[in-house]
Order: structure tokens, then sequence, then C-alpha cells
């Protein structure tokens, strides 16, 4: 059984986002789920980033409102799921050694 070691940036900050877990081991396929949520009224969005050294970042998709987009390179590896206007769970489907990354959730709004 070969295990994935799933990192999450715990952030915080002047924009108060906060992922859990703070980190996460997996075993290859199973499912991990990571979870974000922040309380700036005015944002709408939240995007997920994947870093890893072999990529560096790499934006694999956001929530707006309740409208979910994954990248598509991650269409069929990831599901997003909540509200960007407050929070939402990042799930990786089937982990692998190639998900061995560093997650980042980030808070943002839209200017039109």
């Amino acid at each position: 059984m070969i295990s994935v070691l799933i990192i999450i940036f715990a952030g915080s900050g002047v924009c108060s986002v906060v992922q859990n877990p703070p980190d996460l081991i997996k075993n290859q396929d199973e499912i991990a789920e990571i979870k974000c949520a922040h309380t700036v009224k005015s944002y709408e969005r939240i995007l997920w980033y994947k870093h890893s050294q072999e990529t560096g970042f790499t934006l694999m998709g956001y929530l707006s409102n309740a409208y979910a987009k994954p990248e598509e390179e991650f269409q069929n590896k990831i599901k997003l799921i909540g509200d960007g206007s407050k929070d939402g769970t990042l799930t990786i489907n089937n982990v692998s050694v190639s998900d061995s990354a560093v997650y980042y959730c980030a808070a943002y709004y839209t200017v039109l």
C-alpha cells in the first residue's frame, strides 16, 4: 500500500481564510477532503491551488458563490462544493503519489 502525503496550508491573516485539516496523509486510491472558509463579506469566490516542486502553483478551480468551476485538467480528479461567499470543500478522488503537494485556498472578489 502506497501512502500519499497531502500538506495543507492552514492560512490566516488579514482576510481570515482558514483551511482544515492542517495536514493530511492518505493511502493511494482514497479520497481527500480539504475545507476552506473565509469571513470577508464582499468576497464571493474561493480559489484552490496545488503547489508541487515539479509544477509550481497550479490553479485547480474555483467556487463563485455556489457555481463550481474546476480547471480542465482537474475535471475528472476533483469536486468543488460549497458557497464561494463563505465556505467550500475540495475533494480529491483516488489520490496518487502525483497528488502529494501543498494545497491552498484563497478568498477573492470579482471586479467588473
